[in-house]
């Protein structure tokens, strides 16, 4: 049995560290649930679970930096916040005015040189930059336009569209 005061604060502090730590990796999960990619007659597909709020989210990568991308079928574009985007190194373009859920915003195009995700490969993404977005991107049709998409409850497929 631990007698010492110095052994039960330290016991303590290990307690508190494991339920903190194993709560953030919980919530870090249902943030960003696990995607899978299915490979049907030759046919890629990236499957999507839904997360506890209720969107699509999906790891990625943006000219080789790592991201989180949020599927938003309401964005016409690939839409970024100013400070990601000026870690991401990305050009800036042409003055743009978007409009939003919150009315309309001042912002910029950019151009994405390579966007990965789920097993996909895109080069030459056109963007918007706005300010106040945080740390996610938004996934938008320009991107999303180039797959077959079907939802079904608590999942999104992607497949790589066939030429028609």
């Amino acid at each position: 049995m631990i007698r010492s005061t110095p052994a039960l604060i330290l016991l303590w502090l290990s307690v508190l560290g494991i339920v903190y730590f194993g709560g953030q990796l919980l919530l870090e999960r249902q943030r960003l649930p696990q995607s899978t990619m299915n490979t049907q007659d030759g046919q890629r597909e990236l499957v999507l679970q839904r997360a506890q709020d209720g969107h699509f989210r999906v790891q990625g990568k943006v000219n080789g930096e790592e991201a989180v991308f949020l599927m938003d079928t309401g964005a016409t574009t690939v839409t970024l916040g100013t400070r990601l985007a000026s870690r991401l190194d990305l050009p800036v373009g042409s003055k743009i005015i978007s409009q939003t859920a919150n009315g309309e915003v001042e912002g910029f195009e950019t151009r994405i040189s390579r966007l990965q995700f789920g097993g996909f490969t895109l080069d030459g993404v056109r963007a918007v930059v706005v300010p106040e977005l945080g740390d996610e991107l938004l996934m938008g049709m320009n991107v999303i336009s180039r797959f077959d998409v079907s939802l079904n409850r608590d999942e999104m497929r992607l497949a790589v569209r066939n030429p028609s």
